[in-house]
């Protein structure tokens, strides 16, 4: 069995004492510290390297990130809650902000959910030294928002438009004009709109819905709103009651605030034997791919959700240096049509 004294980790001093230098030149050599005047010939950086080497010697990242005041991590905090990494579209997200870091050689820390903890703890946390910068995901009026504002840590918001941040976001009132322009010219006359559940403040899902309404209403068209939660009971009858309507009355489409909304809607109505797109055709906003597109291909909103992410990072790479990054990146999108409208 190992000693405790086998077992301690070698400092600094620890190194410095075994080849016989100060414990500011073996700083020079191993903890980046730039700092300092000390010189260091060749041949004793050599013997320091060969010697921490041999004693297992490993830098703390944090003393030496206070010497470079530099972490080289990244840090994604999510306002909705847990970042379930199943859902496609955070699986989108979260690969492209992993693949951008790499490119930039950065790391990228996933921040928990803080449960129960104030929102200074919170700033705290994400504040500490710890990550030269914050990519956040969360509705404007997330209390953190205004804190996060304030501080010196350079921050960028994805997703919703975050007035008092750097945002990146893809076009959610061109992609609504988008789909108004497809079912107008399809002759559709009523239409059903799902929207996001009323847990979710997401500045995005209104400017979708604003934008939809506004364009097809010019038209003359109405609009039907529902508002539920995700994942319901596809055999529900009495879901959705505007479906039972008079033929000439009822939605002819569903417009979904996103695809997992879309999907649902689709079990809902091959259990209630609707035929899809014939009696009744569905739209979805992301275009994520998922399993079921080998059997139902969506029509839908293609959004660049990974490249929204690698731009955050790119944004933040170069908020960090200190340059100056616009306001707001929006991306463009486009309309993929399937077979389920």
């Amino acid at each position: 069995m190992e000693s405790a004294k086998e077992q301690r980790k070698a400092t600094l001093k620890d190194v410095a004492a075994r080849v016989g230098v100060s414990k500011m030149a073996v700083s020079v050599v191993l903890g980046g510290d730039r700092s300092s005047h000390v010189r260091v010939s060749d041949r004793t950086r050599a013997r320091i390297l060969e010697v921490a080497h041999e004693m297992g010697y490993r830098p703390h990242a944090v003393a030496r990130s206070l010497r470079r005041r530099s972490t080289n991590i990244i840090g994604l905090y999510c306002g909705y809650g847990y970042l379930n990494a199943r859902l496609p579209f955070l699986a989108e997200i979260i690969g492209g902000l992993q693949e951008a870091c790499d490119q930039h050689q950065k790391d990228l820390l996933l921040h928990g959910v803080f449960r129960g903890q104030s929102v200074e703890s919170i700033y705290q946390e994400l504040a500490n030294g710890s990550i030269d910068g914050l990519v956040i995901h969360a509705p404007p009026n997330d209390p953190l928002v205004d804190r996060l504002a304030e501080s010196p840590l350079p921050v960028v918001a994805i997703g919703d438009a975050i007035p008092a941040l750097p945002s990146v976001v893809v076009d959610d009132i061109g992609g609504s004009y988008l789909i108004a322009d497809y079912l107008i010219a399809k002759g559709h006359r009523h239409i059903l709109y799902r929207n996001s559940p009323p847990r979710l403040s997401l500045a995005a899902v209104q400017r979708r819905r604003t934008a939809f309404v506004e364009a097809v209403e010019a038209d003359g068209l109405e609009v039907i709103d529902w508002t539920g939660e995700e994942q319901t009971d596809a055999h529900d009858p009495t879901l959705f009651p505007c479906l039972d309507r008079a033929r000439d009355e009822r939605p002819t489409v569903a417009v979904c605030w996103n695809d997992r909304a879309a999907y649902d809607m689709l079990a809902h109505c091959l259990a209630r034997r609707l035929p899809v797109p014939e009696d009744f055709a569905i739209i979805g906003f992301d275009g994520i791919g998922t399993p079921l597109d080998r059997i139902w291909k969506l029509t839908t909103v293609r959004a660049p959700w990974a490249q929204v992410a690698q731009t955050a990072i790119k944004l933040l790479v170069a908020q960090i240096a200190g340059e100056p990054i616009a306001q707001e990146t929006v991306l463009p999108v486009e309309l993929v049509c399937g077979n389920t409208a």
